[in-house]
């Protein structure tokens, strides 16, 4: 557990910080840089119950304000499953200075993240060229493990015996399981996929959405091609022309007409039924 953090003094002078946030705002904020739960690379495990106690809050106070952060300034991103917080800028001002200790620090705590996509978030703001280089080491260290995976799943059909390369990768697994649910592909064809996945720095829903999409396409030549694309450009499913239901072609039609209009018309309606009743 870290005995300080530093925080920088323009913290109060931050136009941002000035201008859109409130009391509570700054509060959280102050908390979220300087709380004992803090690690070196700005990804942490805590829990709203956790935070409400700590500051002081209600835990629907609490819940109100990390939306806030997470959706209107987007400042943080949070897994609920895992219950991991990351900081968009806590590279910014904590990963600026390397050395033994504190790279050997930031490699210890990149293997104790369960939530993998929020690396993404802490890696982009990075400055410093030594933690960047120690990130992408250890993005290629995920690929190069679920490669492998891979092609263990692939040459381990007829046998039991599993003496990958000291690959006990959770998460490894759960991607390649994921992928083998929905189609049963080539080791080499699920290499790709995951390669591409693992670039995108998103989590195993943003796979089972597009696993998913792709399932449920008709006419697809290649899925691996179309699933590659789904997974880099983010495909969103297109809804049917046929698929409305039944209440549609009337809101559709009668849509077009003034209030008036439709008085008349149901008065119309009435005259007639009336002379024929």
């Amino acid at each position: 557990m870290p005995l300080f953090r530093q925080v920088y003094t323009n913290f109060w002078t931050d136009p941002k910080i000035q201008e859109e946030f409130s009391v509570e705002d700054k509060l959280f904020y102050m908390y979220l840089l300087t709380n004992p739960h803090t690690t070196q690379i700005g990804i942490y495990t805590i829990t709203k119950k956790q935070i409400a106690f700590e500051i002081g809050w209600t835990l629907e106070s609490t819940s109100a304000v990390m939306d806030r952060f997470i959706n209107h300034h987007q400042l943080i991103k949070y897994n609920s499953e895992t219950r991991e917080i990351a900081i968009k800028n806590w590279a910014k001002y904590n990963l600026n200075r390397a050395g033994t200790p504190m790279e050997n620090c930031v490699r210890k705590e990149l293997r104790d993240i369960k939530d993998k996509s929020l690396l993404s978030l802490i890696y982009e703001h990075i400055e410093n060229k030594k933690f960047k280089q120690i990130f992408e080491e250890y993005f290629n260290e995920l690929r190069n493990g679920v490669r492998n995976e891979a092609r263990d799943e692939g040459n381990n059909n007829n046998n039991n015996n599993n003496n990958n390369n000291n690959n006990n990768n959770k998460d490894v697994t759960v991607v390649v399981d994921n992928i083998k649910r929905y189609f049963d592909l080539e080791s080499k064809d699920i290499e790709k996929i995951i390669d591409v996945f693992i670039h995108t720095g998103r989590g195993n829903d943003y796979l089972e959405e597009k696993l998913r999409l792709v399932k449920n396409t008709d006419g697809v030549k290649s899925i691996t091609g179309y699933l590659i694309k789904a997974l880099e450009e983010d495909y969103k499913p297109i809804q049917s022309k046929f698929n409305k239901n039944k209440f549609h072609n009337f809101n559709e039609t009668f849509g077009q007409y003034t209030d008036e209009e439709l008085k008349n018309m149901a008065t119309r309606g009435q005259l007639e039924e009336s002379k024929f009743g």
